[in-house]
């Protein structure tokens, strides 16, 4: 049969003396089992731990209380508004109306920053789509006037430039070279920036670019902007040894190489 923990001078009575022995008598005149512990088992008196638990609980559940109470609330905040109201009691009418005033200022001026955040980003979506808009159509419409072939030639040609606001609020597009740096218009006797025209007609004289053009035979241009007579590559992701020497032709010729995962080739 089991044991029971405690027992009392009647049950204890009705054991026999093997059994009576593993019984401790105690003060209350009850008789407790003798347990020798193992590992984490052994028989003790929980009394004091179970009323322990419960107030530890009861304790938690308070505490859980109070902090629900304050959630959502800045610490810091806090504390500056607590401050505040200390000052406040030995405030007179006029200061009370100055507070006021500066906490519906401060309250508006964080509005106003929200809502202008709010407004410049939404700006920078609209640019952002009028700059995709403008260089891409000025771009198509110079690759059609030349006959290049549009939908390998697009993305060199919108990589060359950037959309410009002027001060009187109008969008310009300008040709830029890798360095970031507007450039010149290559014909004799202008300084004015390069028109996006330019920049293709300068592209249908690439040996790079040149085979994405219809009816072109011809390739490279040397520095004073006349055409030269190389030998075509065989393939757009080389480039003649003369084209090599200009760095805007060959870094755009190596990039386009890369993206293509190809290997840009110098011929002669």
């Amino acid at each position: 049969m089991a044991l029971a923990a405690i027992i009392t001078r009647d049950v204890f009575d009705g054991l026999g003396e093997d059994l009576q022995k593993e019984y401790t008598p105690q003060e209350d005149g009850t008789y407790l089992l003798e347990v020798t512990p193992v590992g984490d088992f052994a028989l003790e008196n929980v009394k004091g731990l179970k009323s322990a638990l419960s107030a530890e609980r009861a304790s938690r559940e308070k505490a859980e209380g109070l902090v629900k109470a304050f959630e959502g609330l800045d610490a810091e905040k806090a504390r500056v508004a607590l401050k505040k109201v200390e000052e406040m009691a030995n405030w007179r009418p006029e200061d009370k109306v100055k507070e006021q005033i500066e906490t519906l200022k401060s309250h508006l001026e964080e509005k106003h920053r929200t809502e202008l955040k709010a407004l410049q980003d939404k700006l920078g979506k609209r640019t952002g789509q009028v700059e995709r808009m403008l260089v891409e159509a000025s771009a198509l419409k110079a690759l059609a006037d030349a006959k290049g072939n549009a939908e390998l030639l697009l993305p060199h040609v919108k990589a060359a430039t950037r959309l410009r606001e002027t001060e009187n609020g109008e969008f310009v597009v300008e040709v830029v070279g890798p360095d970031g740096n507007v450039r010149i218009s290559p014909a004799t006797g202008k300084t004015g920036p390069m028109s996006i025209e330019e920049l293709v007609a300068e592209m249908k004289q690439s040996a790079l670019y040149g085979v994405c053009f219809e009816g072109t035979g011809a390739s490279g241009s040397g520095s004073s902007g006349t055409v030269t007579s190389h030998p075509r590559p065989n393939s757009p992701y080389q480039i003649s040894a003369a084209d090599a020497k200009d760095p805007y032709r060959y870094r755009s010729a190596k990039e386009a190489a890369l993206k293509a995962g190809q290997t840009l080739q110098i011929v002669d």
